[in-house]
C-alpha cells in the first residue's frame, strides 16, 4: 500500500500550508500531512499579531519587514482573512516605565522603525477605550493583525482546489532516506509515500522527525496561553501589547528588576507574561499571553488565565464584563537566535526544514514562498542563507 508524489509537507500550520500551496502552484504533486488537523497547533491558537516593534536590528528586522510586505500582498490576492494594517501599541500603566519607553523608541528608530511615544491624550485619540490607569504608549504604524486561523484555512482550501492532497489526521512515523537522498515517508498506519522532497514544518515536533536521521536542531518549546471573548461593546483599532514587553529590552542605566509588576504576575513563578490583545472581525477579542519556557503541554493554566483577565481588564475595563468563549494554549519552537530555520541543504538530498518560527504569524506564509522558490530553481525573494541549519551545527540526534 503506497502513494507517490513529488513533495510531502509535514505539518499543516501556517508555514506548512503556505509551503504546500506554493509548491502545488509551481506544478508539483504535493501531499500535506498533519497528525491532527489543519491549523491544530499554534497557528490556530494565537491572537494574530504581525509584530515588528521588538525585532532586533539587522537580519531579524529586515526579514520581518519583508514578511510584513508579503502579508499585504496576500491580503490583496486572497479572500478576506481579517488582515488589518492597523498599527500596534505597547501600553504602559506605571510611570516608572516611561524612561524605558523613551529609550525603546530611540532604539527602534535607530533600527529603522517609525515608532513614536504617545502621551495619554494622544493615545486616547487612537484608542478611546483604554482604562484610566494607562499613562502612555509606544506606537508603531507598521504593525498589523490577521486572523491566522482563517488564513491557514484559506491556504489549505486553495491547496486542495489546486489538486493538492491533505491527509489529516495522519501521523508521519518516520522519514525514509538512503545514505544520500530522501526516499519517502512512512506513516503510522504502514502506508508509504514515495517522494523526492520532504519539507518538515512541524514546529516544536520537528526534532522527533529529525532524530532518526541523526540530526537535531536547538529548538526550545514555549507554551503561550490565550483566551477569546464574545463580541465586545468596543472595537480596538490597533493591536496592543503592554508594559511587560519592555522587560525584554534593557536600556542603559535602568534596573529592570526594579520595575513594578502586577500582583497577578506573581501567582506562578514558572510563568512569564507578555500582554497582547486584538479585535477579531466579528467583534470578539483575543488576548494573552502567559508563557512557559521549555514546557511541552498545550493545556492552559489557572494562573496564566488569571494574569490575562486581570491585566487586560486594567488596560481595557470593559474586558472584565465580557463572556469568555474559549481559552487554550499553543506551542512554538524558538531557536537560540530567534530566527527560523529555512534550509534545503541539511541532511540527505531532498530534506527541507521550515521550522523554528517563533513569530510564525509574520514569517510562516513568506517562508512557504521561499521554500517553493528554492526547490523549483528560482531565486528566493529574500536570501535564506542566514536561516540555514549550519549556523547552529546540526548535532547527532
Amino acid at each position: 500500500m503506497g502513494l507517490s508524489v513529488e513533495a510531502v509537507v509535514i505539518g499543516a500550520g501556517i508555514a506548512g500550508t503556505a509551503t504546500a500551496l506554493a509548491l502545488r502552484q509551481a506544478g508539483m504533486a504535493v501531499a500535506l500531512l498533519d497528525t491532527h488537523y489543519v491549523g491544530w497547533g499554534a497557528s490556530g491558537r494565537n491572537p494574530g499579531f504581525l509584530w515588528l516593534q521588538t525585532k532586533a536590528k539587522g537580519t531579524a528586522m529586515d526579514f520581518s519587514l519583508a514578511c510584513r510586505h508579503f502579508a499585504g500582498e496576500l491580503a490583496e490576492s486572497l479572500p478576506d482573512f481579517g488582515f488589518r494594517a492597523c498599527g500596534g501599541l505597547i501600553l504602559y500603566r506605571d510611570l516608572a516605565y516611561e524612561p524605558v519607553a523613551r529609550a525603546f523608541v530611540a532604539d527602534r528608530n535607530a533600527a529603522g522603525l517609525p515608532v513614536a511615544l504617545l502621551d495619554r491624550p494622544a493615545l486616547l485619540e487612537l484608542c478611546p477605550d483604554i482604562g484610566p490607569e494607562v499613562s502612555g504608549a509606544v506606537w508603531n504604524p507598521l504593525d498589523a493583525h490577521q486572523d491566522t486561523r482563517r488564513l491557514v484555512a484559506l491556504l489549505a482550501r486553495q491547496f486542495e482546489e489546486a489538486g493538492g492532497l491533505i491527509m489529516a489526521p495522519c501521523r508521519a512515523q518516520s522519514i525514509e532516506a538512503s545514505a544520500s537522498a530522501i526516499k519517502g515517508v512512512l506513516l503510522a498506519d504502514g502506508t508509504r509515500i514515495a517522494c523526492r522532497f520532504v519539507v518538515i514544518a512541524a514546529g516544536p515536533w520537528t526534532n522527533g522527525l529529525l532524530d532518526p536521521l541523526g540530526l537535531r536542531l536547538p529548538l526550545t518549546s514555549i507554551r503561550f496561553e490565550a483566551a477569546e471573548t464574545g463580541p465586545a461593546p468596543f472595537r480596538l483599532g490597533p493591536v496592543a501589547a503592554g508594559q511587560a514587553l519592555f522587560r525584554f529590552f534593557t536600556p542603559p542605566g535602568v534596573d529592570l528588576a526594579s520595575l513594578p509588576r502586577e500582583p497577578t504576575e506573581m501567582l506562578c513563578p514558572d510563568l512569564g507574561f507578555t500582554e497582547q490583545i486584538a479585535s477579531l472581525p466579528d467583534g470578539s477579542l483575543q488576548f494573552g499571553c502567559a508563557y512557559a519556557i521549555g514546557n511541552d503541554s498545550d493545556a492552559p493554566t489557572v494562573a496564566g488565565q488569571a494574569m490575562a483577565y486581570a491585566i487586560h481588564s486594567k488596560n481595557f475595563p470593559a474586558v472584565a464584563r465580557l463572556p469568555v468563549v474559549r481559552n487554550w494554549a499553543g506551542l512554538v519552537a524558538q531557536t537560540p537566535d530567534g530566527l527560523p530555520v529555512i534550509d534545503a541543504g541539511a541532511g540527505p538530498e531532498g530534506l527541507v526544514i521550515n521550522a523554528g518560527h517563533f513569530f510564525g504569524n509574520l514569517a510562516g506564509a513568506f517562508s512557504g514562498r521561499l521554500v517553493a522558490q528554492t526547490l523549483t530553481g528560482q531565486t528566493p525573494s529574500y536570501a535564506i542563507n542566514a536561516f540555514n541549519a549550519g549556523r547552529f551545527g546540526l548535532v547527532d540526534g
